[in-house]
């Protein structure tokens, strides 16, 4: 198995956790399987000697402690300004994020993952989608991507992406949690291999809107969902007042967690995850993961980068293929 990686941007923490992560990576890998970073190699020469980090680079071969990346070299190059926004280190994260996916999309590699941007440096290079999973999603001519966010411990699911919490109410339709709501479904039965998956859904409103009382979104949209997936065999139930479930940890009893907007589930989510929580698009034609943190500016180039959420994206990259191959 062949999984490419973009480089994320320079001036956090990715490239360290992966580099670091490298020895526990291929001991959980299978010994077929090859990792290819999308990078310019000097940038990752510049980058190792300012954290500090041991390497050899032999041609297109980048080794640490004997560990092997291949190096798709890209040609972007900038000066590495450890935890600062920086408009260069957007374009060659965003360079290295193109070339990855059309090497995917053309059938290179079997997987994707990406390491973390900034999305502040991102738009200042003149990438236009408010993040990975948007973009992948208008590459990959796909609509209504699913972002699911996961650990050991639970699968999440949102029916709103990287859009202003104002604008979610109108964001969601019983047309769309239907779509949203049967592609998390076959996530969890096509790439996490769980058969019969139970899915719960949280409500909009506080109380999930209290019969009303609180905003009418659950009655007049989210309980009619519920129902028409229902009357369609799909195993869900809900409406659940988000601050109870997740305090009576409710998402124990369940294979999925299907949420109304970002922070609703990935609060709880990573303070479950204690740094190994693996972000997966769901809906794309390829497999894409990435790590559930951001670029950590203020700990960049400090040495104290916890490589475990990379770690588990690239395991979590070779499983879900597999699951797919044996379906």
């Amino acid at each position: 198995m062949k999984i490419a990686v973009s480089c994320g941007d320079l001036n956090g923490i990715g490239l360290e956790t992966l580099i670091k992560g490298l020895p526990e990576i291929y001991n959980e890998l299978d010994s077929n399987t090859s990792i290819t970073l999308f990078s310019n190699l000097n940038l990752i020469k510049d980058y190792c000697d300012l954290i500090g980090l041991d390497y050899k680079i032999t041609d297109d071969k980048f080794s640490y402690l004997d560990y092997k990346l291949k190096i798709e070299n890209t040609t972007s190059y900038f000066n590495i300004d450890l935890g600062k926004t920086d408009a260069k280190a957007g374009q060659v994260a965003f360079e290295s994020l193109q070339y990855a996916t059309q090497r995917m999309i053309d059938g290179e590699f079997d997987a994707l993952v990406t390491l973390p941007i900034s999305k502040e440096a991102m738009h200042l290079a003149g990438f236009s989608f408010p993040g990975h999973t948007e973009y992948l999603a208008e590459v990959d001519k796909k609509e209504n991507p699913l972002m699911i966010l996961f650990n050991d411990k639970i699968k999440v699911a949102l029916a709103t992406i990287h859009i202003p919490i104002s604008k979610v109410p109108s964001s969601i339709s019983i047309q769309k949690l239907n779509e949203l709501i049967f592609k998390f479904q076959n996530s969890l039965s096509v790439d996490f291999g769980l058969e019969n998956p139970k899915i719960a859904v949280l409500g909009l409103n506080p109380h999930a809107g209290e019969n009303g009382d609180i905003g009418n979104e659950e009655i007049e949209i989210i309980n009619k969902s519920i129902i028409e997936l229902q009357s369609n065999e799909i195993l869900v139930e809900g409406t659940f007042p988000a601050d109870g479930f997740f305090g009576q940890h409710l998402y124990s009893k369940y294979d999925g967690v299907f949420a109304m907007y970002h922070d609703q589930g990935l609060i709880p989510m990573k303070m479950l995850s204690v740094n190994g929580g693996v972000n997966f698009s769901a809906g794309l034609s390829f497999v894409r993961t990435s790590p559930d943190h951001g670029t950590a500016f203020a700990i960049a180039g400090k040495n104290l980068a916890n490589p475990k959420s990379t770690l588990q994206s690239i395991i979590w990259a070779e499983k879900i293929v597999n699951f797919r191959k044996n379906r």
